[in-house]
């Protein structure tokens, strides 16, 4: 990332941390979800300004990750639709 000095993304509907998270350059976790120098689609960044280079497209993102880890779940009835 290339930001601003108050740039935040709003990671909520990916990890639900309640607050916008700050972003920088600098990469500081190798966890994607950890580290700073990362934003992903479909986040909302409700303050400063950023450019960015993309660096997975698809099943390969974060989003994609989670989205095959949803849909690999067996789907399996309830205590309650079973009686």
């Amino acid at each position: 990332l290339e930001c601003s000095d108050g740039f935040q993304v709003d990671n909520a509907a990916l990890t639900g941390e309640s607050e916008p998270q700050k972003r920088s350059s600098e990469c500081t976790h190798d966890d994607p979800l950890e580290t700073r120098n990362l934003c992903f689609f479909g986040t909302l960044a409700p303050e400063g300004s950023c450019k960015a280079i993309v660096i997975e497209t698809g099943d390969r993102t974060v989003m994609g990750r989670v989205a095959a880890l949803a849909m690999s779940t067996k789907k399996e009835q309830t205590p309650i639709n079973k009686e």
